[in-house]
Formats: C-alpha cells, structure tokens, sequence
C-alpha cells in the first residue's frame, strides 16, 4: 500500500517506531556526568539558564558536602576543578560525603521559599541563602553504586 506522498505505509510505521524508541533517550540531553554539571553552572553563569531550567538531566560525581538529610552538593572534589551543584533529594536514602553518585532530577533555579515548600521543611536561610538564585537539580532518582571515570 503506498502513501500519498510515494513512501509505503510499513517503511514509514517502522521509521516512526524508531524514532519513538530514539526520542526518550534524548529527553535531557545535554551534558551528563561531570560535563553536566558544568553545562548547568555555565549556562547560569552566562545568564542563559531557561536553555537547562526545567531539563532532566543526569551528573555523576563524588558527595562533596552533605548539607541536611534533603540537600547534598556533588561535584568539587580534587584534582576537578568543578564547582559543585546543589542537589535537593526530599525522601531518598541518605547519602554520605564522598559517596559516589548518578543523579537524574529536574534542573531548576533555587528559591528557599519554594524548596522549603516542596520539602515540606524549614531550611536555615544561613546555610542556604548562598544557593539563592544558583542552579539545582530536584532529585527523581539516586544511584550509589556507581563507577566513575
């Protein structure tokens, strides 16, 4: 059977197909690992934070501080001279400073009102008051046993 426009019906169902198995596979693209890490901190840095506000990505990298029970950074440790990046984790397990880590949430722009709402807790505006305006990522899931490069 031939579609109207010369392509058979069957080649263009299994084109769709996929490209329907390729399209999840791009939902956050970008940088992952360090490299992502870095992409999100550059792109606030450079006043273009819409282009990865609201992407899931995933980074990896080691726990640099554990800040409560919901907040961890990760990334900043020697000899990388990435700066760390704030992950917000709300009822995940626990994490441990140099853990290890694969994290995959939502990048958004930290807001103490709104995190503290989210979570459900009242955070120290001294302790997070210099993430204020500051990329995040608002954890779906974390991975532990993770190898790193």
């Amino acid at each position: 059977m031939q579609h109207a426009r010369g392509i058979p019906h069957r080649r263009r169902s299994a084109a769709l197909l996929g490209l329907l198995l390729v399209l999840p596979g791009l939902a956050g693209c970008g940088g992952n690992g360090a490299e992502g890490i870095t992409e999100v901190h550059e792109a606030f840095e450079d006043g273009n934070a819409e282009s990865v506000a609201g992407e899931e990505r995933t980074v990896e990298g080691r726990v640099h501080d554990v800040i409560s029970p919901w907040v961890f950074t990760v990334g900043g440790n020697e000899p990388s001279d990435i700066e760390p990046l704030l992950i917000v984790e709300g009822d995940m397990p626990a994490v441990d400073q140099d853990d290890p880590v694969r994290v995959t949430g939502v990048v958004r722009e930290f807001e103490l009102a709104e995190v503290e709402e989210e979570l459900g807790v009242e955070l120290s505006g001294t302790l997070y008051g210099q993430y204020e305006g500051e990329p995040y990522i608002r954890a779906r899931s974390i991975a532990e046993d993770v190898e790193l490069d």
